[in-house]
């Protein structure tokens, strides 16, 4: 009887100890499989974290490029070597969408890229005749500022000259070196005026290269705003979407075109 008794409680033991290895099984596998869910759920989180971050950044970048390269015509070009902020930038951001997107933005990033690219080359070669003009233009300036500073000196000694012996042979040399220099100058101003005009028209010449380009600048950074609406998971009705910034991009540059008309109209005016 003794050992019936014994030996039940030991398997009721055995039983409830089973149960209790079960349960903490189950719970184990439970908790595995929460913290696998977790995870992977805060993998996601930072991945979408990270795709935001850079598809932001990108669309900022771009955005300052664009306004560096509309306003490049009437801007100072580093001379040094020096890459522009805005176009080193926007390569950075951009080539950042290659570690978090999916390849199709990818290759939209990467096709506008070399749109921006080639128009931001394009217009940069358009540049250059006003940047050697304009050169020209400071090597003018400084030869007009030698002779005036020439003139000078010389007007100060012909007064010295006149107050110590107004016989003295040099008054009339430096007076003819004065007229000569003021001839020169004469000279040298209306140069520069022949030269600040053909850097006006050489900078028109580069602002009409941008207005060509613009509208397939535009059209290039629309479609991949719309590749990053659908990376993000945002939807839109792209063909609205699209057919708004059609016209909206139609609209500003039909008044670029006209102001930028007005103002060459008002500027050859004052030419004349």
């Amino acid at each position: 009887m003794m050992n019936e008794t014994f030996i039940a409680t030991i398997v009721g033991a055995l039983v409830a100890f089973l149960g209790v290895l079960l349960t903490l099984r189950v719970t184990q596998r439970n908790f595995e499989t929460n913290l696998k869910e977790e995870r992977e759920k805060a993998r996601e989180e930072r991945a979408f974290t990270s795709k935001h971050k850079a598809i932001l950044s990108a669309a900022e970048s771009v955005t300052q490029f664009l306004n560096y390269y509309m306003t490049l015509a009437d801007r100072e070009i580093p001379k040094d070597g020096t890459i522009p902020i805005e176009v080193s930038e926007m390569a950075v951001s951009l080539n950042r969408l290659h570690f978090y997107c999916d390849i199709d933005t990818i290759k939209q990033s990467t096709a506008m890229s070399e749109i921006l690219s080639t128009s931001y080359t394009r217009a940069l070669k358009a540049k250059m005749p006003s940047m050697f003009i304009g050169e020209n233009i400071k090597a003018v300036d400084i030869r007009i500022a030698a002779l005036e500073s020439m003139n000078d000196r010389l007007q100060q000694e012909i007064v010295a000259l006149l107050g110590a012996d107004p016989s003295n042979p040099l008054i009339v040399n430096h007076r003819q070196q004065l007229a000569a220099n003021f001839k020169s100058i004469a000279e040298l101003h209306s140069k520069k005026t022949g030269l600040v005009k053909a850097r006006y028209q050489a900078i028109e010449a580069c602002r009409d290269v941008i207005v060509q380009d613009l509208k397939g600048v535009y059209g290039s950074i629309r479609t991949v705003l719309l590749m990053a609406r659908r990376e993000l998971a945002f939807p839109i009705d792209e063909a609205e979407y699209t057919a708004m910034l059609t016209q909206s991009t139609d609209s500003a540059l039909s008044q670029m075109e006209s102001l930028i008309k007005e103002i060459r109209t008002e500027i050859d005016k004052k030419l004349k």
